[in-house]
């Protein structure tokens, strides 16, 4: 199938009609090219999954949102994504090593003569009788960061105008204010380990971040597949330390309070009551139980150098 699908997001930080012209007219050098606007992430989504039948690359044009949306559906498939970075952070474009201006991402596409697979998270959630299927592109969790990325979308002016700066000035506003008093509420477990905590970070890239590129290293470790964080309680005397490791790049488990498991396939969450939880910076609303296993070969994704 020599087609491209490209399902842009007109207000995504960084996208502008000229380059979104300039992005058609390159990839039309090689390949016939259609357009697409969603009106929704369930329409982004619902699109990529259609143009399976039809193309070969189906490229997000906008920040990881519309990567993570457009990704939903294309795993499993053997059509290919591409991503033409317009973000603010553009996380995911960044550990592919793909270039930050759209026409020089374009041309990467058009000229590529092959495909990377990866794996990714598979997260299997359920909330009442109601059980979805979400995949996860460069991070996931539950707790803290999903809180986090609640707040961060309650205020989209300073979410798209401020970016990183917003997403990491709300951490630290939830973490002070509001999650010290968390109890803990979840049981998280995996083959031979259990605890009790308020939050479940799950790690299977060498990075997990949505605040720009400042990482968050849960271990020295690479995670083969999967690393779990999971934290008790948040206490307000640990912060300073937590944030002193995240802005260095060190990895919290030297934190008291917290565990870090290695060399995970699979985690389960049990919350009473329900808990947030969050992909690749979406918010995915609550949820009362959440299994998280690892989908390996399972996402075709074209140009760059992939670090993923």
């Amino acid at each position: 199938m020599d087609h491209i699908v490209v399902i842009a997001n007109p207000v995504a930080s960084q996208f502008t009609g000229g380059s979104h012209r300039d992005v058609m007219a390159q990839l039309s050098k090689t390949q016939s090219v259609e357009a697409i606007w969603p009106s929704s992430a369930t329409e982004a989504t619902a699109a990529a999954a259609d143009a399976t039948s039809k193309a070969s690359i189906v490229v997000a044009m906008g920040g990881d949102g519309m990567v993570h949306h457009v990704s939903q559906g294309l795993v499993g498939t053997e059509t290919a994504l591409g991503i033409i970075p317009a973000g603010t952070t553009n996380v995911v474009a960044r550990l592919l090593q793909i270039p930050s201006r759209p026409v020089k991402a374009a041309r990467l596409i058009a000229r590529s003569e092959g495909t990377t697979t990866i794996g990714v998270a598979r997260m299997t959630l359920r909330r009442g009788t109601t059980e979805t299927t979400h995949y996860g592109v460069f991070a996931c969790g539950l707790g803290l960061d999903a809180e986090v990325v609640v707040k961060a979308d309650s205020d989209p002016y300073r979410k798209y105008r401020f970016g990183s700066i917003h997403y990491a000035r709300t951490a630290i506003g939830v973490g002070v204010r509001t999650f010290p008093s968390r109890r803990p509420h979840l049981s998280v477990t995996t083959d031979g380990q259990m605890m009790e905590a308020t939050t479940a970070l799950i790690q299977f890239r060498d990075v997990y971040s949505y605040f720009g590129k400042m990482p968050l290293r849960l271990s020295r470790r690479r995670p083969a597949p999967m690393t779990v964080l999971v934290m008790e309680r948040l206490r307000r005397h640990r912060i300073p330390q937590i944030t002193i490791n995240v802005l260095a790049g060190r990895e919290l488990e030297s934190v008291k309070g917290i565990e870090v498991w290695l060399r995970v396939e699979r985690v389960e969450v049990r919350a009473d009551p329900p808990v947030a939880v969050q992909a690749d910076g979406e918010s995915l609303g609550m949820v009362d139980q959440a299994t998280v296993d690892w989908f390996p070969d399972s996402l075709r994704v074209v140009g760059g150098q992939s670090a993923l």
